[in-house]
């Protein structure tokens, strides 16, 4: 920081400080070395949850933008906390959907595929017909490819609140 200069955000300090390699992304270990040093143990079944949270587009590259935006929320350790059982059961449930219309195991579900899963979780009520009836595909699609993978979709479920919405009374 130089006299009269602008201060880097806090993100970008921590994100620099834990890019070991400097290759613009934070890895697996390097996030676990960061929460193990602001307090957070992670188990490996943690950490791939922590990593599915964060890398929103699914890439398993976890970027600046990224880091950034898990960052600056305060609750930033809770969320990586690995999901209570009733949280653990729907997230397979999404998965096991979201398989059934990967017709191709491509991992990644095109707009029309994702239209048909999307009226099977509203029929299954995972997400309301009403208040998600204006999901974007494209707002969904942060990878900006033209398909969804499964970390989109779990961000996506984050950013509404339905993984928030249930397991409320956790222990």
């Amino acid at each position: 920081m130089a006299f009269g200069g602008a201060t880097k955000p806090v993100s970008e300090l921590m994100f620099n400080k834990y890019d070991k390699d400097k290759n613009g992304t934070i890895s697996r270990d390097e996030l676990r070395s960061l929460c193990y040093d602001m307090g957070y143990y992670l188990s490996n079944d943690e950490l791939e949850w922590a990593c599915t949270l964060i890398d929103k587009d699914g890439n398993g590259k976890i970027d600046y933008k990224e880091f950034a935006d898990w960052w600056k929320t305060s609750s930033r350790f809770e969320h990586i906390r690995m999901p209570n059982a009733y949280q653990t059961q729907l997230i397979c449930y999404i998965a096991e959907v979201f398989r059934s219309y990967d017709k191709h195991n491509h991992g990644r579900l095109n707009k029309k595929e994702f239209e048909k899963m999307r009226k099977d979780l509203i029929r299954h009520h995972i997400i309301d017909e009403h208040e998600h009836q204006a999901c974007q595909f494209e707002e969904i699609d942060r990878g900006h490819d033209g398909s969804i993978n499964f970390n989109e979709l779990i961000a996506w479920f984050k950013d509404i609140g339905v993984l928030d919405q249930i397991g409320i009374h956790s222990s």
